[in-house]
């Protein structure tokens, strides 16, 4: 596939995209088969930052509707990754929180996210990686506005 250039800073929004398709790519390609769908897999992966959290905040984070995380949580409590406990201030709620099972499953998360980390950042110096680092860090902050 040829180079795009983006000549400028205004191109910056579809190469910041085009980036991150390209990642997502390259991580669904690389998942070995674990009988996990990538809705499961990547509210696992979430679920690990935030245990204890409550469906409706997750949902929220996953950009998804509630009753479809409803969907794919109960198919993870089925398969004993994860469990809902209730929550301590507001009974109609539910927190949730990872089975050991799931540890498996996160620690294929850890490896490709290592391994494409290494394809990003393949030549680049350690100081080039910290000043890009940096950098994104920024335009998150500046986007999370």
């Amino acid at each position: 596939m040829p180079a795009v250039f983006f000549v400028d800073k205004t191109w910056l929004p579809i190469l910041v995209a085009d980036v991150n398709r390209l990642v997502r790519k390259t991580f669904i390609a690389s998942r070995q088969p674990d009988g996990l769908t990538q809705e499961q897999f990547r509210t696992l992966v979430h679920l690990s930052l935030r245990e204890g959290i409550r469906q409706v905040e997750l949902a929220d984070i996953l950009e998804i509707k509630p009753i479809t995380l409803t969907r794919v949580l109960d198919q993870l409590g089925q398969a004993g990754l994860i469990e809902r406990r209730p929550a301590p201030n507001d009974r109609r709620a539910h927190q949730l929180f990872l089975t050991d099972a799931a540890k498996p499953h996160l620690q294929t998360f850890e490896t490709l996210k290592n391994q494409i980390s290494q394809r990003m950042t393949a030549g680049l110096s350690d100081a080039e990686v910290a000043q890009l680092l940096l950098l994104l860090r920024h335009v998150h902050a500046q986007m999370g506005q």
